[in-house]
């Protein structure tokens, strides 16, 4: 029988990491995997995560060491948003000097083409694999997660940024991040148990809103969308923009207060559809897998990224495949004349979810994918 184990690496946000720990730790006794979390860099991968150029990527990638018998690799998720890499200015979302050192490289927004359209990912796009998209859970091994708060990166050299654009800012800061992540997640347990909710919101369309110029016309296309369902008599509905700043003029009367994380969840867990928009880069949002867990149809922009996804799930394509704002708000009105199938499409989406996009479930999918790899390297040496 083999016998494995894991070590997280503690470099990255609780925010990115919480899915994926929560999906090992449920395997620890079917699998009879070990887990554990250190606070000390591997030598392998030190001067990687210490490259100064590279360490404002690292809240978003997430680092392990698999052992498997007396054979053992390193792999990473990286979970940004962004599907590309810039050399010359160490942005895009990969983490080049990681996926040079790793064994596995295991990509949320997986992008194929991408890869192969860029020589610097391309020649390691053996080694660059998809996984399921992921959102915050109240992580299982939470104890072990507050050594952070005694042991900070720079005690180990390093400086991980806290979030996009966001450099690292001092102990303080990072421990302020890592409490509330800590105390504010919710359990998967309590998120899936909101499906019984009863549902009294026709639409919801809750999204941030991005000051940033290179943003503004995503920002017009959300607003278009909320515009129109405004207009709609009779239409119950919770949409807007949320920030912790004043929105330009035009788009102010459109404002939402910033929701909790619980009131964010019941609040959609009480709408029969979801209005999907992707991601500021173009990328699968983390709502799509809430809204999946959540088992609510959706209807909006297509799944640019991981596109096995829409490719072998025709009730994926029946929700994710409309990019102008009136054919998303006309789509969604006809959608809603229709109890049945918006029940029909909610309950796939938790199947789906359930059985393929879960925690445990990737989880047994990177394990799996990990000793394939041992046993076809064993055989080949």
């Amino acid at each position: 029988m083999n016998h494995s184990s894991l070590v997280f690496y503690d470099t990255s946000r609780v925010y990115y990491s919480s899915y994926y720990l929560n999906g090992f730790e449920t395997l620890k006794s079917s699998r009879k995997l070990k887990v554990g979390i250190s606070n000390t860099l591997p030598k392998r991968l030190k001067s990687a995560i210490q490259n100064s150029e590279w360490q404002h990527l690292l809240f978003a990638m997430v680092l392990f060491k698999f052992q498997q018998d007396d054979k053992e690799l390193y792999f990473c998720i990286d979970t940004h948003d962004a599907n590309s890499v810039n050399v010359a200015n160490k942005t895009g979302g990969y983490h080049l000097p990681l996926l040079q050192c790793v064994d596995i490289y295991f990509k949320v927004n997986y992008n194929p083409d991408r890869i192969e359209n860029t020589p610097e990912l391309k020649i390691f796009r053996e080694k660059i694999l998809s996984i399921s998209q992921f959102f915050p859970l109240h992580p299982l091994s939470h104890l072990s997660l507050r050594r952070r708060l005694v042991f900070p990166p720079t005690l180990s050299g390093f400086r991980p940024g806290l979030g996009y654009s966001e450099p690292y800012d001092g102990f303080l800061k990072d421990a302020k991040y890592r409490l509330r992540d800590l105390n504010n997640f919710q359990t998967l347990e309590k998120i899936v148990a909101h499906r019984k909710m009863h549902k009294d919101i026709d639409i919801f369309f809750m999204t941030s809103f991005r000051h940033s110029s290179r943003h503004e016309s995503t920002m017009a296309r959300r607003y278009q969308v909320m515009k129109k369902l405004s207009c709609i008599p009779g239409l119950n509905t919770v949409i807007g923009f949320s920030n912790h700043k004043d929105l330009p003029h035009k788009y102010a009367q459109k404002k939402h207060r910033r929701l909790s994380q619980s009131e964010y969840l019941e609040t959609l867990a009480r709408s029969k559809i979801a209005i999907y928009t992707q991601g500021i880069e173009g990328c699968i949002s983390s709502k799509f897998g809430l809204a999946m867990a959540l088992g609510i149809a959706m209807v909006g922009e297509p799944l640019v990224n991981n596109p096995e996804l829409l490719t072998t799930h025709q009730h994926l394509k029946e929700q994710f495949s409309f990019t102008d704002p009136d054919e998303i708000v006309a789509h969604a009105i006809d959608l809603l004349a229709y109890p049945e199938k918006v029940r029909e499409l909610g309950n796939l989406n938790a199947t789906m979810f359930d059985s393929q996009l879960a925690p445990h479930t990737t989880a047994e999918y990177v394990l799996n994918t990990l000793s394939r790899w041992l046993n076809l390297k064993s055989s080949v040496e």
